[in-house]
């Protein structure tokens, strides 16, 4: 209604705040949800692989192909087996990245020395120039978790998110029954 047919005019009406796009508050966040390891645990996951979608973004690669140059930084020629062990992932989804990175030329390829049939894959200079291009921003944002935290904790954080990681073998590997018991639940929903 309007002021003239006798309703409120719009200086009258007290408009409900438009919801923000930006983070939760923290005390406005559940005390059950907020309380559990799973749920803070999935908040951090998600803040930050979107920080590191923008972050690898900027430097013309995808989060997946940003973990795979991360997993080979180390040197040590993998396979694609291993890779696709290592990102949680299928061979398939694992030889599409791989793939991808190659014919950028961003990871190079070599044949296994024990076996024909198995390529091994390394990061090239211009692979190992854009990951460290990348965990410079990467390193930034790791600064401004640890920056509120007292000095004590700031090295604690790391180890007992890698204690977790280990405690559930990294998402069912190591444990064939539980991962068994998984597929079978999710067939089952579908």
């Amino acid at each position: 209604m309007t002021a003239a047919a006798g309703g409120p005019g719009p200086e009258d009406v007290d408009e409900a705040p438009v919801p923000s796009a930006s983070a939760v508050d923290p005390d406005r966040a559940p005390r059950a949800a907020a309380s559990r390891v799973e749920y803070v645990s999935q908040r951090l996951a998600r803040a930050l692989t979107r920080a590191t979608e923008l972050v690898v973004a900027r430097h013309s690669i995808s989060v997946p192909e940003y973990r795979m140059l991360l997993l080979l930084s180390d040197q040590v020629p993998r396979s694609n087996a291993e890779l696709a062990r290592l990102m949680f992932v299928s061979s398939q989804a694992t030889h599409l990245v791989l793939s991808d990175l190659v014919a950028r030329g961003l990871v190079g390829r070599s044949a296994h020395p024990g076996n024909r049939r198995v390529r091994l894959a390394r990061p090239t200079e211009l692979g190992t120039v854009t990951l460290n291009a990348c965990l410079a921003d990467m390193i930034g944002i790791e600064d401004r978790i640890l920056a509120g935290m007292p000095p004590a904790e700031r090295g604690m954080l790391l180890s007992a998110l890698q204690h977790a990681a280990e405690v559930l073998a990294g998402g069912y590997f190591g444990d064939e029954d539980l991962e068994r018991e998984a597929v079978a639940l999710r067939r089952h929903r579908s």
